[in-house]
This record gives C-alpha cells, sequence and structure tokens, in this order.
C-alpha cells in the first residue's frame, strides 16, 4: 500500500476544517496537517466564555450564531454527525435611526413613515419571487435563467422607486445582520431576494442556533486530527514543484506536501504563492472584502449601550442597531445573544456583541476584541470571478476553499472545503442524506468547475 497522502490545509475556520475533517476520515489514504496564524481555530465563527459571579463561565457566540436547517442541509448534517443538540431561536432586530425607532413585530415611527415604501418593496419581492424559484432548485441551467441574477438589488430597488431612506433606516439594519458587508446593494437583486425568502422587514424570523457554541463544534471535528492543528503558525510562503508543494511558516520552518489547501481569503492566498501566474494575480487579487462595517467585535456586559424603551431590547430581541455620525450607513450593531441563544439567558450578567463600538463600554465589562474580513458578493465577484476561479483547482497541487469560492455562509463554507477534499479522493461524508448530496454537488460544481467528482 502505498504511503498517505501529505496534505497541508490553511486556514482552520468552516472550509478548511472541513477540508481536513474529510481527509482525516481515511488515515490509510491522507496525512493531513492544519495550519492557523491566530491561536484558536473558528475563523470568522468565535466563540467566548462570559464569567459568571460564582467563578464558573458561560459560551456564547460572537459571530455566526444561527442558521436555516431548509437550507443548510450540509451544515445540518455535520451537526447530526458531530451530536450537537439544534436549538430554536428567532431573528428580532430593532433599529434607531435619526430618532426615529423600527423593530419587528412593533409599529415604530420608522414604520409608519415608511409605509409607502413597505408597500413597495413588498410589491417589488412578489416579482423576485416569481423568478427566484428559478434558483431553489439544483440546477445551474436555471439559475442561469432568472434575469435578477444580472441586476444590482440597487438598480432593483431604483426601478420600483423605493426611497433611500427606506434603504438605510430599515432594509440594510436589517441585512447588516448576516451578510456582513458594506455596499449590500451591491449584490444581485436575486441573491438579495433569496434572503427575503426566510427573513422578513417587519416580523421576526424563526432560527436554529447550536448548543454550546460553534466552538463545540469544531472541537468534535477536530478531535480525530487535533494533534495535527499548528495555531499560532502561520504560513508565509507557498513554493510549488514537480513533486508537491513546500510550506513555509514565519520561523523559517519549512515543510514538505503532496498537496496544499488553501482555505484562507483570496487577498492572503495570493501573497502566499510564490510565482503566481497572470491569472492567479488576476483572480485571487480581484476578490474584495469589506472589514469597514464589521470588522471590530467586542464582547462584553454592559447594557448601558441599549435602550429602555417599548421594544424591550434586553429582553427579547436578537439585535440591535444603532444609526450615528453623518454618514447614512454608520451602525453600531449589538448582538444580545442571551436572547439569539437561549442557553445563555442562563448567564447572571447579558451577553452582548458590539460591532462597530461607536460609544464607550466600561472596561472593566469586556472580555473579548475580534476582527474580521468578509467577503463582497457584488455583480463583479457573482458574475465574472466566480466562474472563473474554478480554474486555478488543483494547479500546483493547489486547492482553493472558503467564502470567496461560494457564498459567505457556514453551508456553503463547508461544502468548499468537503469539495477539496472530495477532489484529493475523500469520500463525501453524508452519502446516505439525499439532500444534502443534491446540493454538494451542484455547489461542489461551482467551486471545483468541470472536473469535478460527485458524490
Amino acid at each position: 500500500m502505498p504511503p498517505p497522502l501529505r496534505v497541508a490545509v490553511v486556514g482552520a475556520g468552516m472550509a478548511g476544517l472541513g477540508a481536513a475533517w474529510a481527509l482525516s476520515r481515511h488515515p490509510e489514504r491522507f496525512h493531513v496537517e492544519v495550519f492557523e496564524e491566530r491561536a484558536r481555530i473558528g475563523g470568522n465563527a468565535a466563540t467566548v466564555d462570559m464569567p459568571q459571579r460564582d467563578g464558573t463561565t458561560l459560551p456564547f457566540d460572537m459571530s455566526v450564531t444561527a442558521f436555516i436547517p431548509s437550507v443548510y442541509q450540509n451544515f445540518s448534517a455535520l451537526l447530526r454527525h458531530c451530536d450537537i443538540t439544534a436549538v430554536p431561536t428567532r431573528f428580532s432586530y430593532a433599529v434607531h435611526y435619526q430618532g426615529g425607532v423600527h423593530a419587528h413585530d412593533f409599529e415604530g415611527s420608522l414604520t409608519r413613515q415608511y409605509r409607502n415604501d413597505l408597500t413597495a418593496f413588498r410589491r417589488m419581492l412578489r416579482t423576485l419571487r416569481a423568478f427566484s424559484a428559478l434558483s431553489r432548485r439544483p440546477s445551474r441551467l436555471a439559475a442561469a435563467a432568472d434575469p435578477f441574477n444580472y441586476v444590482s438589488m440597487r438598480q432593483a430597488l431604483d426601478r420600483w422607486g423605493i426611497s433611500t431612506g427606506f434603504r438605510h433606516a430599515i432594509l440594510k439594519p436589517m441585512f447588516v445582520n448576516f451578510v456582513l458587508a458594506t455596499d449590500i446593494f451591491s449584490m444581485p437583486a436575486a441573491m438579495f431576494a433569496r434572503y427575503l425568502d426566510f427573513f422578513d422587514v417587519e416580523k421576526s424570523t424563526p432560527m436554529t442556533t447550536w448548543q454550546g457554541g460553534t466552538r463545540e463544534i469544531y472541537r468534535r471535528m477536530t478531535a480525530g486530527f487535533a494533534d495535527r492543528l499548528h495555531l499560532a503558525r502561520p504560513v508565509t510562503g507557498l513554493h510549488r514543484h514537480a513533486r508537491g508543494a513546500t510550506l513555509r511558516d514565519a520561523d523559517g520552518r519549512r515543510a514538505h506536501f503532496d498537496a496544499v489547501v488553501l482555505a484562507c481569503n483570496a487577498n492572503q492566498a495570493l501573497a502566499l504563492l510564490d510565482r503566481p501566474t497572470a491569472l492567479e494575480r488576476r483572480l485571487l487579487g480581484g476578490v474584495r472584502y469589506s472589514s469597514e462595517l464589521h470588522h471590530d467585535a467586542v464582547a462584553h456586559h454592559d447594557d448601558s449601550i441599549l435602550p429602555r424603551d417599548a421594544t424591550d431590547v434586553l429582553g427579547s430581541r436578537s439585535t440591535f442597531v444603532r444609526h450615528y455620525g453623518p454618514r447614512p450607513d454608520n451602525y453600531e450593531v449589538t448582538y444580545v445573544m442571551h436572547n439569539q441563544q437561549p442557553w445563555a439567558r442562563a448567564s447572571d450578567r447579558p451577553c452582548l456583541v458590539t460591532y462597530n463600538l461607536e460609544r464607550p463600554v466600561r472596561p472593566d465589562t469586556v472580555i473579548a476584541r475580534e476582527w474580521f474580513q468578509h467577503v463582497v458578493h457584488d455583480m463583479r465577484h457573482m458574475l465574472l470571478l466566480m466562474p472563473l476561479l474554478p480554474t486555478l483547482q488543483g494547479r500546483g497541487h493547489v486547492w482553493y476553499c472558503g467564502a470567496h469560492t461560494a457564498v459567505n455562509s457556514q453551508e456553503h463554507a463547508l461544502i468548499s472545503g468537503l469539495s477539496a477534499a472530495r477532489q484529493l479522493g475523500a469520500d463525501y461524508p453524508f452519502a446516505d442524506d439525499p439532500q444534502a448530496r443534491t446540493w454538494f454537488n451542484y455547489y461542489g460544481r461551482m467551486v471545483q468547475g468541470r472536473r469535478f467528482r460527485p458524490a
């Protein structure tokens, strides 16, 4: 029997861990090692612990916090495989914008002010949804027939005469909770409408979270290769040659591998490549990232930054969005995690995560700080870059996965990682789940191109 294929995975977010987990299920065929520059695994998903007065702690998530099971088939299968309990929750937001108030299931001043826009917005959605049925099937041909894949959301809002005030006071404050990018109106209208199949601007939405936070998912995923997780060990260079690739870390150490999976951001992947080709520079360098809106995050328990009004943010809302400053889309966003993740209600302190903290919180209430970067899925990315990125897969024994190769969600990050492992010869782990397999094959081909090996 030949020796196991040596595979390095650079990046320990959901995509990288998905690839490493799938490969590690076949120890006789693969020897996998994971390199992560941070001192923790999880990438854009971070779990922190709220200290309790009795000396114990209680975990909650800072960024990735919940999902919709009907469109997270592979992620749901992963939770079942890892024996992680799915917990029902709700998405319910409130916004304060230039003295006005809007909230789910609440008639606020902004709701009344923009009632005509809400009516026009619902008319627009009816038209978009009539076509978005084409994108609900695992068919690239059907999705290509949806004309709103070629129209930005900004153009659609303009076409229906929806005011900029409504966009910034009601619509964008809702979307910053789950799109995590600044210029959301540049994304294709069909993609925007797909989110609104599940989320409403006036009514709260049932969702699902996971017991114990994302850290528990990753702990169980990595149990089989925990001794080969190299944390706080950033990779600084990748030299490709006929026999594989050699990695160089920040201390100058080198290690040879037969194949490398780059599960980091596209700009980071490009920086690692020794002598990148013109095509690699054009495609990887063309991916844009937003670090303006959801970049600095602070986990804390200072509830003085939340309003005390009829919207009952502290007691019932999952998110509070507060506009500030001269720009129409400057937002301070606070996730009220003891409402989002139900087990955190047992905390004797509020569990809060605030992005773009504009007002000071008491220093003694801060328990963690994180910095995040998210890919921009605008028209250029979706229509030009994504169809061409698969042409880079496998070149020089290097494979790519992550949000820039699919969509910015845990489901699609997982699929992108599993598809890289599949290309290297790993089995698809959820073959007994026909729905998960169908969507894996659909998005796997999107990520890997025509040479994709379907499950």
